[in-house]
């Protein structure tokens, strides 16, 4: 069954007369309770149709479909009802929290607003989704400056998967860990996936990473999808020369 598609789906960028096509005319489609990367250099444009197909910021053409549901068109109330089964993880887990307020308190507040479960036992549902991401819960009682890189990004998957979503696009999440830290999240996620039935779109600018976790591909240059499939057959039998020169220069995790 397919959860996530992209129709014909575009944004522009306009700086004085230069045009940056960084999302230019693309058609992904991935099935509920896959794991697909999205790999492709700085520049490619992955970033940026993460954050279309989650609405973050507007597409200027196409459609972007949800359980079937285009929510291109939807306003601001009615996409709201869907946002919490869509989430999306960054890159830097230092900037991910306001260093002003202790984990805990973020993480609360975005399970209270949505109403996931009854304020009565917010804060046991969240002591056991740390326990599920192997984090102490003190934790909650700290600072953002007071964890790790690796402590702050599990603290940031465990905001995600406390508002249920169904569908969930981590952004380039282990670029800036340690490759030993790597391996712990990328296995984390696999384990996640399952026990909460995501689907997910793995970022990632490393196609040795993405053969770690995905099961199918898309490789974007330039804006656009250049080859999509079977990560394996990609890695192997590739088709396209950007694909070639990603595979040539990539340094893969080992796992």
């Amino acid at each position: 069954m397919e959860k996530v598609r992209t129709n014909k789906l575009k944004k522009y960028f306009y700086i004085g007369k230069k045009i940056i096509k960084a999302v230019d005319g693309v058609d992904i489609s991935i099935n509920e309770g896959e794991i697909c990367a999205l790999v492709g250099e700085s520049g490619s444009g992955k970033s940026t149709l993460g954050k279309l197909i989650l609405r973050i910021i507007e597409p200027d053409e196409g459609g972007i479909f949800f359980n079937g549901i285009n929510i291109t068109s939807l306003d601001r109330g009615n996409l709201r009802a869907i946002r919490r089964k869509m989430q999306m993880i960054f890159q830097d887990p230092f900037t991910t929290f306001n260093p002003v307020y202790k984990i805990g308190t973020q993480i609360f507040e975005a399970v209270k607003f949505h109403k996931v479960v009854d304020d009565g036992v917010v804060e046991d549902y969240i002591v056991q989704l740390m326990r599920t991401v192997a984090l102490h819960p003190d934790i909650l009682k700290k600072y953002p400056s007071q964890l790790s890189g690796g402590q702050l990004q599990r603290c940031a998957i465990v905001r995600a998967i406390s508002l249920q979503p169904e569908f969930l696009i981590c952004d380039e999440i282990v670029s800036s860990l340690d490759v030993s830290v790597q391996v712990q999240i990328i296995e984390l996620l696999k384990v996640l996936k399952d026990e909460f039935k995501l689907t997910i779109l793995f970022i990632t600018h490393d196609i040795g990473v993405a053969r770690k976790i995905a099961n199918r591909a898309f490789v974007m240059y330039s804006g656009k999808i250049v080859e999509q499939g079977v990560i394996e057959k990609i890695f192997y039998e590739p088709s396209h020369e950007y694909t070639k020169k990603l595979i040539g220069s990539v340094l893969s995790i080992k796992i």
